[in-house]
């Protein structure tokens, strides 16, 4: 665990978050300030300040300025009012449903915004999402979710063995999209997932570092080939799932125990067929410190 523990600490982004967040308050509402926060508070100031940066944009697109208005008015605002209590502090965990997802050329799949008329999911979705937090943190991974899945949005119900919807939009940092099917230890699952594709897209952004997307490479999971960039985010996120999946097995029964162990065999067939091609793609990272950790990632769970 230590190993994981290390390989997902990266100063770097701690700083990103913070300064992100600092410039966009004024951006957003001129002489505010970003104040200084405890540590484990940043990750939700973060990816609640791009929403409003987000909203705002689209506010004024589209000379709405009444809700131009409302976003500015954000960095002064208590959010307290869309937070859930959990264990890795408060979450905004949210249920848009289809038809508040918004369509733009700017995304490939549709995302949701906090606006005006933003209202916390249904308790027992609450419920689900603040139980997920918890088997995350008792599976080692709580500070990998504090920092990159500060707000939940449930998209959708499904039944166990159907494909989960799930997503994240470098757009909207430290915000995650995903189906569920009503059980919390699976729903970590997918939290671990795209908070991992969340760490990834902030360490190349505090790093300064551009992967070539030239070369592309065979991805087992889509059966198809996918620039380096693509290929080095899913030989990241799957392994992490992995490891989340192999701690928390113990403590599963029935279907759930099913669902991830079925989890864990795919994967680790699909690591086998992606190592040598993730052996090279790993060559297209020039950082050595982000290099070191993918790969502490993706070997710890081929030792699974």
């Amino acid at each position: 665990m230590s190993d994981i523990t290390t390989a997902l600490r990266l100063d770097a982004i701690t700083t990103l978050q913070t300064t992100r967040t600092t410039a966009i308050y004024p951006a957003l509402q001129p002489d505010s300030t970003y104040p200084t926060q405890a540590p484990e508070r940043v990750p939700l100031d973060y990816a609640l300040a791009y929403h409003l940066l987000e909203g705002a944009a689209a506010a004024a697109r589209s000379c709405d300025a009444e809700t131009l208005d409302w976003y500015r008015a954000g960095p002064s605002r208590n959010w307290s009012y869309l937070t859930t209590a959990t264990r890795l502090g408060p979450r905004v965990v949210l249920a848009p449903t289809p038809e508040q997802m918004i369509r733009t050329p700017l995304s490939e799949t549709p995302y949701y915004v906090i606006g005006p008329r933003t209202s916390v999911a249904p308790d027992d979705l609450a419920a689900l999402a603040s139980s997920a937090f918890t088997h995350t943190a008792d599976a080692g991974l709580g500070s990998l979710i504090s920092a990159h899945a500060a707000v939940v949005c449930l998209t959708g119900h499904r039944r166990p063995y159907q494909v989960l919807r799930n997503f994240s939009i470098t757009r909207l940092p430290a915000t995650v999209f995903t189906d569920h099917i009503g059980d919390s230890r699976v729903l970590g699952r997918e939290l671990v997932h795209e908070a991992a594709h969340n760490w990834l897209n902030d360490a190349l952004t505090a790093l300064q570092i551009t992967i070539p997307d030239e070369q592309v490479f065979f991805s087992p999971w889509r059966d198809t080939e996918r620039p380096a960039f693509g290929f080095l985010h899913a030989c990241f996120a799957f392994p992490l799932s992995m490891v989340y999946a192999a701690r928390i097995l113990p403590s599963a029964a029935g279907t759930t125990r099913t669902v991830l162990a079925d989890h864990l065999s795919q994967q680790r067939a699909h690591l086998t067929r992606a190592e040598h091609d993730f052996t090279q793609a790993l060559g297209l990272v020039p950082n050595e410190t982000l290099r070191h950790r993918l790969e502490t990632v993706y070997q710890h769970a081929r030792a699974l």
